[in-house]
């Protein structure tokens, strides 16, 4: 595990950006000076973060080894294995649903009038 460092010399860091939060309008109104119109679109969204992570005020930053961790360096091992348990489903599903397992391995395919391929598409 690589050691990490905090960079609080980027304008982003909170104690020079009076940022509320690191969300993402937030973050690309505060880099833009505009509000973030259509947030939670994914076309938007995926724009807004690349906006964020090409500003001036973010890019030099991009490859700190803080931007370089692994899953396993940011959560202990009774993290990880309690984020499994909640992740688990609580009972099993409801017919005409069937319960996926590693012995119940089920397929699915749209029919052809439900896929989303050619011109006859959805």
């Amino acid at each position: 595990s690589m050691p990490t460092k905090i960079y609080k010399s980027c304008v982003l860091h909170p104690s020079k950006s009076k940022l509320e939060s690191f969300r993402l309008t937030t973050v690309y109104h505060h880099i833009t000076g505009t509000p973030l119109q259509g947030a939670h679109d994914s076309v938007i969204d995926v724009q807004a973060q690349s906006t964020v992570v090409t500003s001036s005020q973010f890019i030099k930053f991009i490859d700190k080894s803080q931007s370089i961790r692994s899953i396993e360096d940011i959560f202990s091992r009774c993290d990880k294995l309690e984020m499994t348990k909640k992740m688990e489903p609580l009972r099993l599903v409801h017919l005409p649903w069937k319960e996926v397992s590693r012995e119940n391995n089920i397929t699915w395919e749209p029919l052809g009038i439900d896929s989303f391929e050619g011109a006859e598409a959805g």
